[in-house]
Parts: structure tokens; C-alpha cells; sequence
């Protein structure tokens, strides 16, 4: 309900006690004035002054009413445009007009009134489609404020293609890997499901970063394992939806993995609920046919 919608029916209510409650005082009026001033003239100057007040109330009333539709009405409107609401980051829009306001060159008017536009394009691209591709270092800034903002009682469902991208010893791989043991920590579910050739188990589960994933770690990180050969062969419409992998924050936003040629991280975060709702799909498919992860999997050696 809008702000003015709930003023009008506010104000609905308030016309009809008015209206009983100036029917009861006119009643009373003309008791009083039969009974006890017995049709005099100060019953009669009582009564004209009792409608007189009422008309005059009637009066304030219609003009309180349409000042406050009008001004309910703007508020409206500005929400509507601006999407104003209590979680809405009202600082940031109030900087960015004030920068705008503060570029008052002539000669800059044309280079300003472009960044305007371009930023309004994105601004709707991401309304409509609710998903946007992010570069590697934007990618880990948000997977980073996604695991600080997970309680206990969330979920942080992955899977992974354990690509040679991943799981590294760059400084970056460290920190992403510590934000996953503070938010298991929390009492959040952090489990990832890694879709390994069988073939390259040995050197996979030599990566301290996966050993914390197995059952025999002391960690809080849950692992699981999937052949990637053996999916291949039994549903390869299933290993083509992974894509290049994913990560599911407790269905509220996710993010699939994009490696480039030159090995760089990329990604996309998405709210789209039919995104949402896919890779929820895939990570209970999947989870049907793994094995906790364990470096027993790994063959040894004859």
C-alpha cells in the first residue's frame, strides 16, 4: 500500500465517524434546544453556531485532505523513480547528485550529461535482467561481503569444475578461503560438490585448500566428490548446466564462474529467480550422486 492509498482510507474513515458524529451533535442540538430553551433565541444562536463550527471543520477537513493527497502523491512518484525505500543506499544517490550539481563548466556539460546516460543504461539493464558480469577484482569484493553477511542458518552451496584457476596459492585464492572458514564458523553450511576427473584425484586432494574440504580436516568446510567422467557418461546435459561452476549464497543471489583464455577470474552475479532456481536444481541433482570428499578417493599407488 502506498503512502497516500493508506491516507485516503484514513481519510474515508474519519468522513464517516464525521458525518455520525455531526448527525448525533445535530440531534442533540435540537433536543436540547426544544427541551430546554423551549425554541428560544439562544437556542437557535447555539444551534446556527454548532453548524457554523461544523461547516467550518467540514472545510478544514477538505483542505487538509487534499493538501496531504497531494504531497502523499509526490512522495509516491519520487519512490517510483528513484526506488526510495528503508534499505535503499539514499547517501550514494544524494552524492551522486551533488557531484553531477558540482560539474558546473559549460565545456564539461556534453562529457557529463554522457556519464548521466551511460550510468542510467546500466542502471535499467540491471533492473530488467538482474544479473551483471563482474571483473576479478569486483568478483572476489562481493563473494567477500556475501560470506560477511551470512548468519547461521544459511547455506553457501558451490560447485566447482576445480578448474587450474582455482584453488591457487595467490594471496587472494588464502583470503577467499579464510572468509569461507569464518562464515562456516558462524554456523553457516558452506558445502561445495567438486566434479574431478578420477584421474586427477591425487594431485586435487594434495591442494591444502581441498584437504580442508574432507572429511578427515578438523575444518567446518563440507566437501563432496563427482566424477566428471562418470557424469559425462550418465547425464551430459547435466555436466553441460554446471557451466564453469557456481555459488549459491542461501538462494538469494549466486554467482557463476567465468575463466578467460588468459586464465583470469570473471563471473556474473545474478538475482534472477530462474538463475536462482537452476542452480538449485543442479546442486540437489548433483548431490544425489556424490560421495563425501575424502582422501581415500585418491588411488594409491601399486
Amino acid at each position: 500500500m502506498t503512502l497516500r492509498s493508506a491516507h485516503v482510507s484514513d481519510g474515508t474513515r474519519f468522513e464517516f465517524r464525521e458525518a455520525v458524529v455531526g448527525a448525533v451533535t445535530a440531534l442533540v442540538t435540537e433536543a436540547a434546544n426544544f427541551f430546554l430553551f423551549d425554541h428560544s433565541e439562544a437556542g437557535s444562536v447555539l444551534a446556527i453556531a454548532i453548524a457554523v463550527v461544523g461547516l467550518l471543520l467540514s472545510v478544514m477537513r477538505q483542505s487538509l485532505q487534499v493538501y496531504f493527497s497531494e504531497r502523499f502523491s509526490r512522495i509516491d512518484k519520487l519512490a517510483q523513480i528513484t526506488g526510495l525505500s528503508l534499505s535503499s543506499d539514499v547517501a550514494s544517490v544524494s552524492d551522486l547528485l551533488r557531484a553531477y550539481l558540482a560539474v558546473g563548466e559549460q565545456e564539461l556539460s556534453g562529457l557529463k550529461q554522457e556519464i548521466v546516460v551511460e550510468a542510467t543504461t546500466k542502471l535499467r539493464r540491471l533492473a530488467m535482467e538482474k544479473r551483471s558480469a563482474l571483473l576479478s577484482a569486483d568478483l572476489y569484493a562481493h563473494l567477500f561481503q556475501q560470506l560477511d553477511n551470512c548468519r547461521s542458518g544459511d547455506h553457501v552451496h558451490a560447485v566447482s569444475l576445480s578448474s587450474e584457476v582455482e584453488w591457487n596459492d595467490s594471496q587472494v585464492e588464502r583470503n577467499y578461503l579464510e572468509k569461507n572458514r569464518e562464515a562456516a564458523g558462524r554456523g553457516v553450511e558452506v558445502s561445495r560438490i567438486f566434479v574431478v576427473e578420477s584421474g586427477a584425484l591425487s594431485r586435487f586432494l594434495s591442494l591444502p585448500a581441498i584437504v580442508e574440504h574432507t572429511v578427515e580436516s578438523t575444518s567446518p568446510l563440507r566437501g563432496y566428490f563427482v566424477s566428471r567422467g562418470q557424469l559425462e557418461h550418465d547425464d551430459r546435459e547435466l555436466l553441460m548446466a554446471i557451466g564453469e561452476g557456481f555459488i549459491d549464497f542461501n538462494g538469494r543471489v549466486a554467482f557463476e564462474d567465468r575463466f578467460d583464455p588468459a586464465g583470469r577470474v570473471r563471473g556474473v552475479i545474478t538475482v534472477l529467480p530462474a538463475d536462482l532456481e537452476r542452480m538449485r536444481s543442479i546442486y540437489g541433482k548433483l548431490q544425489n550422486m556424490a560421495v563425501p570428499l575424502s582422501r581415500g578417493l585418491a588411488p594409491t599407488a601399486s
